[in-house]
């Protein structure tokens, strides 16, 4: 799973009520769009078949797989996605006809979504604490207690959802776990042998956005790590905070990270701190893993709120992409339109509500780049087997 996070969400008009129910989070279209995929089909394909072997051992999938009001068996929808191996002449033209179009919620009106991009950062780093790469990256402390109060569902009053909670025992009290603040600045987890290694503290941060990164360290040995668990409290956006410095139509990853870059590191990790969210990881074999147990495909993956959406689906994005001058540039030239089927693999602590969705870039600079200004509304679609 990825902790999915998005540094600059913007509050967008007058969205729409909260969603309050699963049924109410998609229906089927009155007209269906036409399908058009503007990425490899080689890669749609490749993506697929990894996506639809670990669905069928994945426990993330629901059983059944609930689209709004209609609920269909994992099973029987896994079915239909190995039919579409079989049609890879016709492909769209043949999903077209044998699945139905579901509109999501949407943001603002019935399908319309607000789409942010993440990607996985490769950095170089250090096995040892030094001037340079002063901030570690933690695996999973071993005193991080995870609380489902689904399990104390009759003291909450009726209807209410239960949440799962973080937190750590201190004299036979359940307490919050530490936040950014009380790990980075206050040092709570020196001593406990968690580093997996030692980053700028920037990348350190920006590592824990993405939930996922690859690290190089001086003798040339490489790691890829990933999300493993989160201290539990709640997402804080850093460029809210930093409004007054740069314009809210400005705002992007790169902007944020060039600002901070201007700050001493006790300014810097002022502003970090902002964030209480913490995210630990874990030593990957592969590329870094989805919610679902898939790994990350390019283009493809996207994440949305686990609560409304369907973890395993094939859904029809209807984004644009942005076009930059050079690789150096912070801001894109101009939008391109670049429809595509997406895979709903991940999820994101910001990625909340029947309007939001992250889609996953791919590896490094470029993709950094293309993730780093992507906030553009769009058009999502879930594809549902025809009965």
């Amino acid at each position: 799973m990825r902790y999915l996070l998005c540094l600059f969400i913007l509050l967008e008009g007058c969205a729409r009520a909260p969603l309050k129910r699963v049924e109410d989070a998609m229906r089927p279209v009155k007209s269906a769009p036409t399908l058009i995929d503007s990425l490899s089909k080689e890669g749609f394909f490749s993506a697929l078949k990894k996506h639809i072997e670990v669905m069928k051992i994945s426990r993330q999938v629901m059983d059944p797989m609930v689209f709004g009001e209609r609920k269909i068996e994992k099973s029987k929808y896994i079915a239909a996605l190995e039919l579409i191996l079989e049609h890879q002449n016709d492909w769209t033209e043949w999903i077209s006809k044998n699945f139905d179009f579901y509109e999501v919620y949407g943001k603002t009106g019935w399908g319309e979504i607000m789409s942010t991009g993440y990607y996985e950062p490769q950095v170089h780093g250090s096995h040892q604490k030094s001037k340079e790469f002063s901030q570690a990256i933690y695996s999973t402390p071993k005193d991080l207690l995870t609380i489902n109060l689904k399990y104390f569902a009759n003291k909450f009053p009726k209807g209410e959802d239960p949440e799962i909670l973080k937190g750590r025992i201190e004299k036979n009290n359940v307490l919050p776990y530490f936040t950014r603040k009380e790990i980075d600045t206050d040092h709570k987890l020196q001593d406990l042998s968690l580093e997996l290694a030692w980053l700028d503290p920037l990348d350190a941060f920006f590592i824990q956005i993405q939930g996922s990164g690859v690290i190089e360290f001086e003798n040339g040995e490489k790691i890829r790590v990933g999300y493993d668990n989160q201290n539990g409290h709640t997402y804080a956006a850093l460029g809210k905070s930093l409004r007054g410095v740069i314009p809210k139509e400005k705002m992007s990853m790169q902007k944020i990270k060039a600002y901070l870059q201007t700050l001493s590191r006790d300014d810097q990790q002022k502003i970090l701190n902002i964030n209480p969210s913490y995210v630990f990881f874990k030593k990957l074999e592969s590329d870094a893993i989805t919610y679902a147990g898939m790994e990350v495909s390019d283009g493809r993956t996207i994440a949305t709120d686990l609560k409304y959406f369907p973890k395993g689906a094939l859904a029809f994005l209807d984004i644009e992409e942005p076009q930059f001058e050079t690789p150096t540039d912070i801001e894109a030239k101009s939008w391109v339109s670049m429809p595509r089927l997406v895979l709903d693999e991940d999820i994101g602590g910001a990625i909340r509500g029947g309007g939001r969705v992250d889609l996953y870039f791919g590896k490094g600079d470029p993709a950094a780049q293309k993730a780093g200004v992507m906030k553009q509304k769009g058009r999502l679609y879930y594809l549902v087997p025809r009965n």
